[in-house]
């Protein structure tokens, strides 16, 4: 007797999961028995409770992207699934069914967590229902789960979010698109991004708390409470005096005092190669007529230039206690050491520890924090290595004047970066 082919092994494996989950969901929820149907008549196996006449709230494995997940979906014709991933508890699954289902059995909201997808209470899902009491609609919760679907709603792909990066709640706003996230590192993060100007800022927290400035970014968790947070939200847009940069950095002119120290030197010293518009021909650019340049050539960032991109980046960033400084120290800080990497070589664990160590005497009364500008990478140990002495390692892409974190601390300090009006679901 030939073995029976593989697809069909699955299909029978996938008929008995449904069968478990139909009991399951019997067992627990049974009020809702006598409308719980197992369908597996159709190529896609579902279950669905029936609601009145052909309506019904359906729980099925779907296709989003390249990955298979289960979804949770409703007859309103645009709302959006809920959707996990293909290794959630079976009582989850049919907990997310019964409360979808008996929320429209009993025509009343779906009851927090599940509202927002999510299996167990938690800040964000605390922070969502007072952002939603206040009227304000919130968009994604993520914390336990993370799964959403997104694109056209008849192909829709999956986004993945949260995990080791923090849980985060977004919400829109009349005049702004908000995320309020908690970093396991550094706390509470709230981010604003304004449509107009297609970029996002930082809410200085602190300040809007306490009046007062934290050198680090973020607010403590066990520093603000929950209530805190939806009360500093409460105050809209204008109350936060949050700065939005609509211009993207444009690129620094030469150092026309023509004075660099000796970190600068060695930093930007390979920074200038001959312009695109020369081929290979090599000619030296410092010999060139400037009128025969064409007007299109870009000149090459100057460290001034450098310096004012870093400064500019990390005080959006969140760091509060940084100011510009002079040529052997061009960034200045009470509470931050800050070590210019320009070598080749990756950043090894011996040379954060050795900075570090840098970092700590530099201190008057408390050691100071370490924060590292490098132009290579880092090894993993050595990431570790800056985590454990709750350093921040950056990557200065000097070609795009931008900053890339190298460590998980660093990671949680950047801003978001994808657009909001990217990550939902069209409409029908």
């Amino acid at each position: 007797m030939p073995f029976p082919p593989g697809d069909m092994v699955a299909a029978f494996g996938r008929h008995l999961h449904f069968k478990s989950l139909e009991q399951a969901l019997c067992d627990r929820h049974p009020e809702l028995a006598d409308r719980v149907q197992f369908d597996d008549a159709n190529r896609l196996m579902h279950l669905k409770v029936t609601l009145s006449g052909k309506r019904s709230v359906v729980l099925a494995q779907v296709r989003m992207g390249y990955t298979i997940v289960w979804a949770v979906m409703d007859p309103v014709l645009n709302s959006e699934p809920s959707v996990w991933p293909l290794e959630t508890p079976d009582e989850v699954l049919v907990d997310a069914l019964h409360a979808m289902a008996s929320a429209h059995l009993t025509d009343v909201p779906v009851p927090s967590p599940w509202r927002w997808n999510e299996s167990e209470p938690s800040d964000m899902t605390e922070l969502a229902d007072l952002l939603d009491a206040k009227g304000v609609r919130v968009r994604r919760v993520a914390a336990g789960n993370g799964y959403f679907p997104y694109g056209p709603r008849h192909s829709p792909k999956l986004d993945i979010v949260g995990g080791r990066d923090g849980s985060f709640v977004e919400a829109e706003f009349s005049d702004a698109f908000v995320r309020v996230s908690l970093k396991p590192a550094l706390g509470w993060l709230v981010d604003v991004h304004l449509a107009e100007c297609g970029a996002w800022g930082r809410v200085d927290l602190a300040w809007n708390l306490w009046r007062s400035t934290k050198p680090t970014p973020g607010v403590p968790r066990a520093e603000a409470s929950v209530a805190d947070i939806a009360d500093v939200l409460g105050r809209g847009l204008k109350a936060w005096d949050v700065e939005v940069s609509c211009e993207p950095a444009g690129r620094g002119e030469p150092d026309s005092a023509g004075h660099r120290s000796e970190w600068q030197e060695s930093l930007f010293a390979d920074e200038a190669g001959p312009p695109k518009w020369l081929g290979d021909a090599g000619a030296d650019v410092g010999q060139l007529d400037e009128e025969t340049e064409p007007k299109t050539s870009r000149r090459s960032p100057s460290p001034q230039h450098i310096t004012d991109t870093v400064l500019e980046q990390l005080t959006a960033f969140g760091f509060g206690d940084l100011e510009e400084g002079d040529a052997e120290q061009p960034i200045r800080s009470d509470a931050f050491h800050i070590e210019w990497h320009d070598r080749a070589k990756n950043l090894s664990t011996s040379e954060v520890q050795r900075m570090n160590g840098l970092a700590a005497a530099a201190g008057e009364d408390v050691p100071k924090r370490l924060i590292v500008i490098t132009t290579a990478g880092i090894s993993r140990p050595a990431a570790a290595f800056a985590d454990t002495a709750k350093a921040f390692v950056f990557f200065v892409d000097r070609t795009a004047d931008k900053l890339m974190a190298l460590n998980s601390r660093a990671r949680e300090a950047l801003l978001p970066h994808t657009d909001p009006a990217e990550r939902g679901l069209e409409p029908w």
